[in-house]
């Protein structure tokens, strides 16, 4: 894995570790609370990361380098900048809908523990990618973000980081909610 890509895997690997405590500190019931009828619960917002990563990867994945080469500069740099930015603050945000139209394929268990397997497949199969991602491409366009468009890898690997944390304080905000199960 080239270095520039690894340091920011190591941070990736690093928060979703908290993910990985709450499928196994928290049970069905505290983990699919809601705080309001369309709130999400704890598994809802892992399973939107789940389907986040999932989207991106397979874009990436599946992503034709053999076509014209198409080299990111400062504009890609700054919306990345942005997006970490937005999402770094506690400000919520609508979904993207691609999220929505494709949750239902992903085949998400509900079972947390069945589904932090899937989570831990598709990081093998992302860390496999990720090693064998063509140096050569680091400055390339390799996926196309909903939001602000198009993205480098180690951009990509930005907005993994940032998305995951942006979503800790959510579900701080579920933990500490007075109607919370004990």
């Amino acid at each position: 894995m080239h270095p520039k890509i690894e340091k920011h895997w190591q941070r990736i690997k690093v928060s979703k570790e908290y993910y990985d405590a709450l499928l196994k500190v928290f049970n069905p019931t505290q983990l699919n609370f809601r705080p309001e009828p369309s709130a999400w619960s704890m598994m809802d917002v892992m399973q939107h990361l789940y389907t986040s990563e999932k989207l991106s990867s397979d874009f990436v994945k599946n992503f034709d380098f053999s076509r014209k080469d198409l080299k990111l500069g400062l504009k890609s740099r700054i919306k990345t900048i942005l997006l970490v930015n937005r999402l770094n603050s506690r400000k919520k945000f609508k979904a993207p809908k691609v999220l929505e139209q494709n949750k239902g394929r992903m085949n998400l268990s509900p079972d947390a523990h069945e589904f932090g397997h899937q989570w831990a497949g598709l990081r093998s199969e992302m860390k496999l990618m990720l090693e064998n991602f063509p140096e050569e491409k680091l400055n390339h366009f390799t996926f196309n973000h909903p939001a602000v468009g198009k993205m480098t890898i180690t951009q990509t690997l930005e907005f993994f980081y940032s998305h995951m944390n942006h979503h800790k304080y959510q579900i701080e905000a579920i933990n500490h909610h007075p109607n919370f199960p004990l």
